[in-house]
């Protein structure tokens, strides 16, 4: 199995985790936040909406259209822009926005994976602040995804 494949399916996989996590939430709880200053369920998954952040379809296209690009992170925000949204919207829309990542992934040469951009957030991280496509994506996968539906288990409970 090829990388790009790999990386699409272990990114359904995380969306699978999402839409288990969030399936007997109801919109009342999802726009709770368990405390003062922290998310509720449905700011997580607005966030994982993020048209314009660096987690985007457009941001992961950049790797392939540009020379090294800056991808611009700013950890910590949320989209309040959706957080009106039902839960079975903001579902809906995270499975179709991470399918579309996901196919693209699982379309490109170990050549494109190895791609580089600039992440200034990433330089004291193990990945550095030129991480490849490949690295970019598994970091996704791996942290980013993974640390929201902890968050969201926590959160359903």
């Amino acid at each position: 199995m090829s990388m790009g494949n790999a990386l699409s399916e272990q990114m359904a996989q995380k969306v699978g985790e999402i839409k288990q996590v969030v399936a007997g939430l109801s919109d009342e709880k999802a726009s709770k936040p368990a405390a003062e200053g922290e998310w509720s369920a449905k700011q997580v998954l607005s966030h994982l909406c993020g048209d314009n952040d660096a987690l985007s379809m457009y941001e992961f296209k950049r790797f392939l259209a540009e020379e090294t690009p800056d991808l611009g992170i700013n950890p910590g925000e949320h989209g309040d822009v959706r957080k009106g949204a039902p839960i079975t919207e903001l579902v809906s829309k995270i499975e179709s926005d991470y399918a579309e990542i996901g196919q693209f992934l699982s379309g490109l040469s170990d050549e494109q994976l190895a791609r580089k951009a600039h992440v200034p957030f990433l330089k004291e991280s193990p990945l550095g602040e030129y991480p490849t496509l490949g690295q970019w994506a598994g970091a996704v996968i791996n942290f980013h995804l993974a640390d929201h539906v902890n968050q969201l288990r926590t959160l359903a409970q």
